[in-house]
């Protein structure tokens, strides 16, 4: 669907209708076109993520012409979940991620934070990650934390993650803090926020 909207209104040789639409109708067609069923992450994939995750790169719609790219734009980061990781290689990529892309962070809505679990009882990192979720409320136009969180992983939930992932949210919240707007333009707040989740994660579940 994309593929075909971008040719025909890149083609010199066809009228394109499109532009001659009403601006709401034409921007329920870029959201149809836009949308999708897989979560958008911010660093490299594996090949066997492919089929449920795509990378965070601007689809080939947004890069048509400067009038596309103005509706367009907005709408992708609007409608998709952004996904940032906080650590190793994948936490790396989404600070890149961040950075290259900090002119498009006030069009941003839903974005995830990714947080590998460790088990209290040993130590070690596990095969899962705790997603905790943060969006942009109409109202006020800041960034809030949703009291919705994510298991991340095919395994069994263990025991005692609720209560780890209500605390993660807790931090958050008290870490945006008052000044919740920094979030909207700033890839280095975005950095802190990040880092700061994942070094209080790993001093709680310290084994003492």
């Amino acid at each position: 669907m994309e593929w075909t909207l971008s040719n025909a209104i890149r083609s010199k040789t066809r009228r394109c209708r499109l532009f001659e639409l009403p601006p709401e109708i034409r921007i329920a067609i870029f959201e149809y076109a836009l949308a999708s069923d897989k979560t958008v992450v911010t660093f490299r994939l594996d090949d066997y993520q492919r089929d449920s995750l795509q990378e965070a790169v601007q689809p080939n719609l947004t890069r048509v012409n400067h009038q596309v790219r103005l509706e367009t734009l907005p709408i992708w980061c609007g409608c998709s979940t952004f996904v940032l990781h906080t650590e190793d290689a994948k936490g790396r990529d989404s600070q890149r991620w961040l950075r290259s892309n900090e002119a498009h962070l006030a069009k941003l809505k839903r974005v995830s934070v990714w947080v590998r679990r460790v088990a209290r009882t040993t130590g070690q990192s596990s095969h899962g990650a705790l997603g905790i979720n943060l969006y942009r409320q109409a109202s006020d136009d800041m960034w809030h934390v949703s009291e919705l969180w994510d298991w991340i992983t095919v395994m069994r939930k263990p025991l005692g993650l609720e209560a780890e992932a209500q605390a993660m949210i807790w931090r958050a919240r008290d870490l945006l803090g008052g000044d919740r707007s920094c979030l909207r333009t700033d890839a280095d707040y975005w950095r802190y926020i990040l880092g700061k989740l994942r070094d209080w994660y790993l001093l709680e579940t310290r084994v003492r």
